[in-house]
């Protein structure tokens, strides 16, 4: 199948090399308003055609879908660019910049009849669903918390820009409202609070949000890129705790780069090591699943209708951080 690119920047690139990854899939066109990242572009992938814009690629070159990985705030104009010509769309997560502009998409893609799957790779990620799938199966107990807690410095331009990107609870956790709305659905309460570290952005560089969800569980993130931290991540419930990583275990040198790993500690802090396949990511599973979505083969699981749900979350809790009041999610 001959798949398009509109935005060759990191994550452009990134799902590019992954994308050369699926069987039955051809890279044949990338578009970007940046000469240097064309340049790149061809490099990497001197059989495809680089476009200066996602007109010139639609006129120029025939596909069967297209990959959009530009800045968050330019999702609903490239998009519906793409979805008016009825050409198949794997979007970048966060799905949009606002709940507004994801139900225009919606919209947009029933009234062309045309898929549009949005890039929550965790959905096809076996290392997070095996965790989910314990936690789904009661081997924790519950109710669960799930604490995830990260901070870095991160000053790359329109991720920090708060209409182009939205900083960190919005671009970067959106994974997690998304995995955490798939396991629980529709939370009950969001409360945040924020900080500025960095005076030079204007997107919220720094927040702890709590999200509640039915039967008790809770979601909490607490995410940081204006200043240096720690990672912390854990799922814990009565029953036992899981964590990211081989705990206190070291596993075989053999093993090394063939998996990942989680440790599932009991009430008596007894450690099991559990491993997950390392390959194919899932940015790859994601790419053939996007291709089965297309070939008519697969119902999408990641589809706009899913993915303005965690958007509908990251906006709750931004406006939380400005209101200091709890927020309810509409979706």
């Amino acid at each position: 199948m001959r798949i398009g690119l509109i935005g060759l920047g990191d994550m452009g690139m990134y799902q590019a090399r992954s994308f050369a990854q699926v069987a039955d899939c051809k890279l044949v066109a990338g578009a970007d308003p940046s000469a240097v990242m064309r340049n790149n572009f061809s490099e990497s992938f001197p059989n495809a055609t680089a476009y200066s814009s996602p007109e010139d690629l639609l006129a120029g070159s025939q596909v069967d879908g297209i990959i959009i990985a530009v800045p968050t705030g330019y999702h609903q104009q490239v998009a519906n660019t793409v979805l008016n010509a009825r050409i198949p769309v794997l979007l970048e997560k966060p799905m949009a910049r606002t709940v507004a502009q994801c139900a225009q998409l919606i919209e947009r893609a029933e009234q062309q009849k045309t898929l549009l799957m949005v890039a929550h790779c965790r959905r096809f990620d076996p290392y997070w669903t095996r965790w989910g799938k314990m936690v789904t199966a009661g081997e924790l107990g519950t109710p669960i918390l799930w604490r995830d807690a990260a901070a870095r410095i991160n000053n790359r331009g329109w991720f920090m820009d708060d209409a182009l990107g939205g900083g960190p609870l919005l671009d970067g956790a959106i994974h997690n409202y998304d995995f955490a709305n798939w396991l629980w659905g529709k939370p009950e309460s969001i409360y945040a609070s924020a900080l500025k570290l960095n005076p030079s952005v204007s997107a919220v560089d720094t927040a702890t949000a709590v999200i509640c969800y039915p039967g008790g569980h809770q979601l909490m993130v607490s995410w940081s890129w204006g200043a240096r931290g720690n990672v912390m991540r854990d799922i814990i419930g009565p029953d036992g705790f899981i964590q990211f990583g081989t705990g206190s275990t070291t596993p075989p040198a053999e093993e090394k780069g063939l998996y990942q790993y989680l440790t599932l500690s009991d009430r008596d802090g007894n450690e099991s090591l559990i491993k997950v396949d390392a390959k194919p990511d899932m940015y790859v599973r994601q790419g053939e699943h996007f291709l089965a979505c297309i070939r008519g083969e697969a119902t999408c699981e990641s589809p706009g209708t899913e993915a303005i749900k965690a958007v509908a979350v990251a906006e709750a809790i931004l406006q939380s951080t400005r209101d200091g009041k709890i927020q309810t999610v509409t979706w």
